[in-house]
């Protein structure tokens, strides 16, 4: 069960010292989880996480900032000295799960029985940084040079305990390339339903990390072969039923998202997630129900309002062309402008092609851009000491003065002060 690696783990130091605190206190200590898994396969290491004998009151005694939030649960996390946050994990074997997310009491066990507990094999890895070892109980070694993702134990048992673990069974699968152990795929297709008594917040959490991942379209794929996409994006699944084109596009998406290296905000791979199947209402019914998923996602405020004007905005492309001057510099002006142009590029590349509109305001884009930079000809402190008096006359002045401005037809202050005394004053 233990296998020597031939190569160091180079781990941060302040995260060597948590360790060495807790070797020092006489207690057993290992890396264990993600990191592990990462390290052996070679890619860079995000997060560390320890296992180790020691309860949550004496690692809250060898440490001196803490923070006890998951203590119930087994869990301290220690405030490094880089200020990272290290969870340490007392290791635990737990008792009957409740809502199938938790376990409704946990007791301490030894290493083993942490292992067991845990969701898949290759994540149930604990690396000795005194010997250089790996300790594995459960095969994750060989599932890691076979490519595959294999529940620990009875899969339907561990679906059970953790429904959440039905999802992540599918991202860990695209996201590194792996097939699904057979025993496992069996028990997610007989388990998926239950991935509804998961909260929506996790649900959506690990929806996203799918979709904003190169294997995004592989990760959506199975969740729909594997019977779990009808539950956690019922919209996407009902769309896929009622058009096949609506699904085709929906993957074609995906897969152009996967060659897509900058990072956008999340808002931006939610909505072209979304698009082929909001393609099948009418143009003006598209947003609100954009709204109507994100709300259901529990999005934020913010994602919401930001995917809502993508959504809106996108359709507006292919209407550039024949747009009034002073409409088409307006629309340039939002501040998400840039990102609408981005987003309307993968969308037309996915859907028809048609990218025309888009060259078109590329092309004219700088200039606008100059232009909409520059100062008002004209204020609301410019009207009141022409001796007009606040008040929707105003907004309708304005307006009317950007729009002349930004087509060119005024130029200065004076100008358009002469305009107002022509056309509003008198």
């Amino acid at each position: 069960m233990w296998t020597r690696i031939d190569r160091n783990f180079s781990v941060p130091a302040a995260v060597r010292s948590v360790l060495n605190t807790l070797y020092d206190g006489g207690f057993e200590a290992y890396l264990v989880g993600g990191c592990v898994r990462d390290f052996l396969l070679q890619r860079d290491v995000k997060d560390y996480d320890i296992a180790t004998s020691a309860t949550p009151d004496e690692v809250q005694a060898l440490f001196p900032k803490t923070i006890a939030i998951g203590k119930a649960f087994g869990v301290i996390k220690v405030l490094a000295e880089d200020d990272r946050e290290l969870e340490v994990a007392t290791f635990r074997k737990d008792g009957l799960y409740g809502d199938h997310r938790r376990p409704s009491k946990v007791e301490y066990g030894d290493v083993h029985a942490d292992g067991s507990r845990r969701d898949f094999t290759i994540n149930a890895l604990y690396f000795d940084l005194k010997t250089n070892r790996v300790l594995d109980h459960f095969g994750g070694i060989q599932d890691l040079k076979d490519k595959v993702i294999r529940a620990i134990g009875d899969p339907d048992a561990r679906f059970k305990e953790d429904a959440l673990r039905l999802l992540r069974a599918v991202r860990f699968s695209a996201r590194f390339h792996f097939g699904i152990n057979e025993q496992t795929r069996v028990a997610i297709l007989k388990k998926a339903p239950l991935i509804r008594k998961i909260s929506m917040e996790r649900i959506r959490d690990e929806l996203e990390k799918m979709i904003i991942h190169p294997f995004a379209r592989q990760a959506v794929k199975e969740l729909d072969d594997l019977g779990l996409l009808e539950n956690v994006m019922p919209e996407i699944a009902v769309a896929k039923l009622d058009q096949r084109k609506v699904w085709d596009q929906t993957l074609r998406v995906l897969s152009v998202l996967g060659k897509y290296h900058p990072t956008e905000p999340t808002a931006f791979y939610w909505g072209l997630f979304l698009l082929p199947t909001l393609r099948l209402l009418p143009i003006e019914n598209r947003e609100a129900e954009a709204r109507k998923i994100a709300t259901r996602l529990r999005l934020s405020s913010r994602c919401t309002d930001q995917m809502a004007y993508l959504v809106r905005e996108t359709p507006k492309f292919r209407d550039a062309f024949s747009m009034r001057e002073a409409t088409l510099l307006r629309w340039m002006k939002d501040s998400d402008f840039e990102l609408l142009v981005r987003f309307h590029g993968l969308d037309a590349i996915s859907y028809d092609g048609n990218l025309a509109g888009l060259e078109f305001v590329r092309a004219i884009y700088p200039e606008a851009k100059r232009r909409l930079e520059m100062r008002p000809l004209l204020t609301g402190d410019d009207l009141v000491k022409l001796g007009l008096n606040p008040g929707p006359k105003f907004t309708e002045i304005l307006r009317t003065i950007e729009d002349l401005a930004l087509e060119g037809s005024l130029t200065s202050h004076e100008a358009a002060l002469d305009y107002v005394l022509s056309n509003f004053v008198g």
